[in-house]
C-alpha cells in the first residue's frame, strides 16, 4: 500500500495564494523526503477558501522541486478547456515531471466555477469525458489531427506542415501510454465509480465520506470491474483527514476543538455541500459540522491509526493524507510527519 497526500487545500479566506503555495510546497517536498509516494492537488477557480486554480500548474511547479513522488490532479476540469489546450497542458506537465503525472479528470464541483464559464445549462460531466477521449486520440496519433465529436472539432490539417513540424501535438513523456487516470468518488452510488471500474481507471474516495459510503464505493467498484479482485483493489485510493499524534488521550479533545484545522476544513466543506444538498457523503442524519467530523476524521497515535488502516483498508492501493493549514501548534503541525514516519501500512 502507498502513502500519499492530498492538498485540497482549505484555508481561511484572507490567506493569500502565495502563502498557500509555500505551505503546500513545503508539505510535498518534506512528504517526499519522509517517504510519500503520491501527492494530489485540488482545483477551483472562484473559491476564496480553496485557492489552487490550476492543479496542472501545481504539478508543473512541484515537479521541479521533487524527484520521485508522483504528482496528481484532483481534478483537472476538462470541460473548462478546449481539447487541444487541455492536451497540450497535460503533455507539458507530464514532461516537466518526467512521467510522474497522475491525471484526475472532473467537471467542476463548485457551481460558481461552472457559472463563471457559462456552462450551467450544459452536461459538464459528459463534456469532460468527451474531451478525455479526444485527448487520448491526440496522444496516440502520429499524423496531423482531424478529430470531430459531438461538441468539439480538433484539426491541424489545413495549416499543418510536416516538413516545418507544424500541426503536431507534443506527447506524454517518452510517448508513454500508461498514464494513470483517476476520478473522485463522493456520494453513494457515484456514477464515477462505475465508470472508472469499467474503464480500469482509478478512483479516489473522498475524505468526506463516512465508513458506510466508503464501503459502498468499494463494493460498486468491485462489482463493475472486469479485473480480478486483487487488481481491482489496486485501483482504489482513499483520502482521509488524519490527525496523527503522540498525545496521551490520542488527541480526541483537540481534534474536535475550535482551534482544530481539521474541523476548519470539515466546517467549510460541510457548509458548501449542504448548500447544494450534496452532504449525504458524511453519512445518514448528519446535520452539523461536528457530526460530520466525527463520522470522517481518523485520529490517534501511530499504532492506533496503523491498526485502523490494517483492519479496514489494507487491500486498497493508497491511503492519502489530506493536508490542513499550518497553525503554529506543534500537535497539529507535526501530524503529517508522524503519519509519514510512524504509521505502518
Amino acid at each position: 500500500m502507498n502513502k500519499g497526500l492530498f492538498s485540497i487545500p482549505v484555508y481561511s479566506q484572507e490567506v493569500t495564494m502565495s502563502k498557500i503555495f509555500d505551505e503546500v510546497a513545503d508539505q510535498v517536498v518534506n512528504g517526499e523526503k519522509w517517504g510519500l509516494n503520491e501527492a494530489f492537488f485540488g482545483e477551483h477557480i472562484t473559491d476564496r477558501h480553496e485557492k489552487i486554480t490550476s492543479s496542472l500548474l501545481m504539478v508543473s511547479a512541484l515537479s521541479r522541486m521533487t524527484k520521485k513522488i508522483n504528482l496528481g490532479t484532483l481534478t483537472t476540469n476538462l470541460n473548462f478547456h478546449s481539447p487541444a489546450v487541455a492536451a497540450a497542458m497535460i503533455a507539458m506537465a507530464d514532461n516537466l515531471s518526467k512521467g510522474r503525472l497522475i491525471l484526475g479528470i472532473g467537471c467542476g464541483a463548485n457551481m460558481s466555477d461552472i457559472e463563471s464559464i457559462g456552462f450551467t445549462e450544459k452536461n459538464n460531466h459528459s463534456l469532460s469525458l468527451e474531451i478525455q477521449k479526444i485527448i487520448e486520440k491526440i496522444f496516440l496519433s502520429k499524423d496531423l489531427i482531424n478529430i470531430e465529436s459531438e461538441n468539439y472539432k480538433v484539426s491541424t490539417t489545413k495549416f499543418g506542415d510536416k516538413d516545418l513540424g507544424l500541426g503536431y501535438f507534443n506527447k506524454l513523456y517518452n510517448e508513454r501510454n500508461d498514464l494513470e487516470i483517476i476520478m473522485p468518488a463522493l456520494n453513494e452510488n457515484s456514477y464515477n465509480v462505475k465508470l472508472c471500474a469499467k474503464n480500469q481507471w482509478s478512483i479516489m474516495i473522498s475524505n468526506f465520506c463516512s465508513q458506510e459510503v466508503i464501503d459502498n464505493h468499494i463494493s460498486n467498484y468491485l462489482e463493475n470491474s472486469s479485473l480480478n479482485e486483487n487488481d481491482a483493489y489496486k485501483k482504489i485510493k482513499l483520502s482521509k483527514l488524519i490527525f496523527a499524534n503522540k498525545i496521551t488521550d490520542s488527541g480526541k479533545d483537540l481534534v474536535y476543538s475550535k482551534s482544530s484545522p481539521h474541523m476548519e476544513v470539515i466546517t467549510t466543506i460541510f457548509n458548501k455541500l449542504k448548500k447544494y444538498n450534496k452532504h449525504s457523503c458524511f453519512g445518514k442524519n448528519i446535520n452539523t459540522p461536528l457530526e460530520a467530523g466525527k463520522s470522517t476524521i481518523l485520529f490517534g497515535n501511530p499504532d492506533e491509526i496503523s491498526l485502523e488502516i490494517e483492519k479496514k483498508y489494507k487491500r486498497l492501493s493508497s491511503i492519502i493524507y489530506v493536508t490542513v493549514p499550518m497553525t503554529g501548534n506543534n500537535n497539529f503541525d507535526s501530524s503529517l510527519e508522524i503519519f509519514c514516519k510512524n504509521v505502518s501500512i
